[in-house]
Formats: C-alpha cells, structure tokens, sequence
C-alpha cells in the first residue's frame, strides 16, 4: 500500500520564509464506512454482512456508552479512545466546579503498532493531479 501525496500552494503567514509556499499533504480518496467494513469482513470470515454490520452497530452503541460514562475504550491494536476536557484554573476550592470545564473533546491515543505502521508508509507523489490550493476533506 502506498499513500499519495499531492502538491498545495499555501500561505505562509509565520517564521521566516513566509508567503506564498509549495506543500506536500495527503491525497484524499474515500472514506468508507460501517456498510463497507461489513461487507470486507463478510468476505474473510464466517460471518454474514447483515451480522458483521450488527455487531458493528452494537459495537458503536458500547463504545459511546462507555465513553459518556468518562471510561477510555481501548480499540485492540488500533488504539485507545478517552474522553478529555480542559478547565480553568481557579485559586480556591470553592470556585473548581463543572463551570470551569472550557472544552470537551475525545483523544484518541495510536497504538505503537500503529504509529511504527503509519511512520513507515510509503508515499508517492500523484503527477496526475494539479491541485493549487488546500483540497477540501473527504470526511465532511
């Protein structure tokens, strides 16, 4: 597998060479869904799509259960899902509350399987595409 890389010409507005700069960033293809995954791994194991896809499901509604309940849900050898915030500091007892909680967001931490996987990915630049600009996600 290798990942296409595209050229962009983006703005640089800080450090010292700033202005007007060539980029490589990922090409982006696809992105592919729950239907999708079922439907691969119906065809390497004994399982049917319906069933791969309702334990996919079922899957889904643990994860998000676990993390409203504020537990971390590691995903096998991908990695780790954990639901974090950041508060405001605040000088006394009194004060640290759930109000101080600025933003919720979830982390999710690469397994070392899969950061040495995504370090050592072969890329290859794609000639056929002329992109001059930031191309727009695929995951929107």
């Amino acid at each position: 597998m290798t990942m296409l890389v595209i050229l962009v010409l983006r703005k640089i507005s800080v450090g010292p060479n700033k202005g007007m700069k060539f980029l490589l960033r990922p090409k982006r293809r696809k992105t592919i869904g729950i239907e999708e995954l079922a439907k691969r791994i119906q065809a390497h194991c004994s399982l049917t799509k319906a069933d791969a896809y309702a334990a996919m499901l079922q899957m889904e509604e643990e994860i998000f259960a676990e993390l409203m309940e504020g537990n971390s849900v590691k995903l096998g050898s991908l990695g780790t899902l954990t639901p974090v915030f950041n508060a405001k500091a605040v000088s006394t007892l009194e004060e640290a509350n759930e109000k101080t909680i600025t933003r919720k967001f979830l982390r999710f931490t690469a397994s070392e399987k899969i950061r040495k996987a995504i370090k050592n990915i072969p890329v290859e630049l794609d000639k056929t595409d002329q992109i001059k600009g930031l191309q727009p996600s695929s995951n929107r």
